[in-house]
């Protein structure tokens, strides 16, 4: 596998190829550059991995404002959309053109804040085919009403949901409602034609996030 490194528009995008890459299924994610690092290992050459370096998660990934959760973090600014058409008009089609991809699916490993943008995505563009939301901070603030009155606009074929078994337990009652929202939402889009799968993982929030995703990618990649 060949990793190398892409600047597209200011946005730094570590690529992870194997070799005779170009039609295998092709997985974004956001995740440091360890983490990226381990998650390609444990793929060992099933997929392409475009790790995509975006700071601003509170800002980026939320599709809507929202106070902060955390007292040394900022409040969510709403910007999924803005970001999701990022993705879609410049972001996915420089990494496939740049690295000569022709992938066979496209598919989201998102976790955290990461696997709300790659749930909400599903609501406003074409993007994957194929979506993993672990750990996905479902629990925000509108999210469950949002997804029991909308329909998915671009429902994937498949998708992935897990939480850390430990999660629930969060002292923060907002946090603490994220494996119930994540349940919700799975049943949601299967009554909408998706097949989809939940999972519990051991530990809490943030234990090994590129092992969970692994796991994701894995199941996702075992489909049909």
């Amino acid at each position: 596998m060949s990793e190398h490194t892409l600047l597209i528009a200011r946005t730094t995008v570590r690529m992870y190829l194997p070799d005779n890459g170009q039609h295998l299924p092709l997985f974004i994610s956001f995740l440091s550059p360890e983490e990226g690092a381990q998650l390609a290992a444990l793929l060992a050459d099933r997929a392409v991995l475009a790790v995509i370096d975006e700071a601003d998660w509170e800002g980026c990934f939320s599709p809507w404002p929202a106070p902060k959760v955390f007292k040394q973090g900022a409040d969510f600014a709403g910007g999924a959309d803005v970001y999701i058409q990022r993705l879609h008009a410049t972001l996915l089609p420089e990494i496939e053109n740049r690295c000569g991809l022709n992938p066979c699916w496209r598919g989201v490993l998102g976790y955290s804040m990461a696997g709300l943008l790659a749930a909400y995505a599903a609501y406003r563009a074409p993007l994957f085919a194929r979506v993993a939301a672990v750990s996905a901070s479902l629990w925000f603030d509108g999210w469950t009403d949002f997804a029991a009155a909308e329909r998915l606009v671009h429902a994937p074929q498949y998708a992935y949901f897990s939480v850390g078994e430990q999660e629930h337990k969060a002292k923060n009652p907002r946090l603490a409602q994220i494996e119930t929202a994540l349940l919700a939402t799975g049943k949601q889009w299967q009554a909408q034609g998706v097949a989809t799968h939940f999972e519990r993982n051991p530990g809490g929030h943030f234990d090994d996030a590129p092992a969970r995703l692994a796991k994701a990618a894995a199941w996702l990649l075992a489909q049909p």
